[in-house]
């Protein structure tokens, strides 16, 4: 009875380990980005919106959700998310003291009024871990 009850308890466990590994491994592994106009000194997002003027700087900031995630390629867009209107490539994007991937975008002549998207990847991946969508006013 012992065994039976130490078996079935073992089965259990090993479930257990199994469906949260696999949780764990399938997740999105780059979580909450969001759109702001300033980061900390860490680099955690500030002031967060998606409403901008011409002449701010938008940063874009999603937080790493694995602790093994080190890099990660934020790509951004004008218009809507797709290839063909690509207007930025970031390749090597790393994990700052805040545990947030950060980019920023800033044109010295301004950003043209429109709708713009970014997305985020963990290096070497096709699959799109976060999104943002922003705007920019006059």
């Amino acid at each position: 009875m012992k065994k039976a009850l130490l078996a079935i308890l073992a089965v259990l466990l090993l479930g257990l380990a199994v469906f949260l590994g696999y949780e764990y491994v399938t997740e999105p592994k780059i979580v909450d980005g969001v759109m702001s106009k300033a980061v900390d000194e860490k680099g955690k997002p500030l002031e967060v919106t998606t409403s901008f003027e011409s002449e701010d700087t938008v940063y874009f900031s999603a937080k790493r959700n694995r602790f093994w995630i080190k890099e990660a390629q934020i790509i951004w867009y004008k218009g809507e998310i797709a290839t063909e209107n690509r207007l930025l490539v970031e390749e090597e994007v790393s994990v700052n003291k805040a545990k947030y991937f950060s980019a920023k975008l800033k044109v010295p002549e301004g950003l043209e009024e429109g709708q713009y998207g970014v997305t985020i990847y963990v290096k070497g991946s096709d699959i799109i871990e976060a999104k943002a969508k922003f705007e920019v006013r006059k």
